[in-house]
């Protein structure tokens, strides 16, 4: 499930404005996403090739973050049709010893990395899924620096 949620995360689109955009379309899938709050945000993140069928990926993240990132949570939850199947808590960001090259980015700092993706290719159901993805700085979960709703309809068993 967590390969689901990283590559819709990391699938190319630009996100822009309010409105929901779609940026990957093919013969067995049709991604589309909308921020969920009411910020503006400059975001870019791509990756190549926009399929499941893969199990190689390069990605390429271009964000500026409204808020310092010393520490990030990140909340995941992830439905099918109308069913919750998860809601997970992962700090990306402890303020010491980070695995990613962006934790410890200041508010206006530009973040662009590009990353490399392999795995064994999972199998979706034909169906609906919406991740709701959403970034804090702070443990409470009150400082929200991002939250990005996306929506992946599965048109064929894969």
């Amino acid at each position: 499930m967590l390969q689901l949620v990283f590559f819709t995360l990391f699938t190319s689109g630009f996100i822009e404005s309010q409105g929901r955009k779609v940026f990957c379309e093919s013969s067995e899938l049709k991604i589309s996403y909308s921020f969920c709050d009411s910020v503006a945000h400059v975001f870019l993140v791509t990756i190549v090739p926009c399929s499941f069928s893969q199990r190689n990926w390069k990605g390429t993240v271009f964000w500026i973050p409204r808020s310092d990132i010393i520490f990030m949570k990140v909340r995941i939850e992830l439905w099918y049709n109308t069913a919750k199947v998860l809601d997970s808590k992962h700090i990306v960001c402890h303020g010491f010893d980070d695995d990613f090259s962006f934790c410890g980015t200041l508010k206006g700092e530009t973040v662009n990395t590009t990353f490399h993706m392999s795995g064994v290719r999972t199998t979706f159901l034909k169906g609906l899924y919406t991740i709701i993805i959403r970034g804090f700085s702070d443990h409470s979960e009150k400082n929200l620096l991002f939250c990005v709703n996306f929506n992946l309809l599965m048109k064929t068993d894969g």
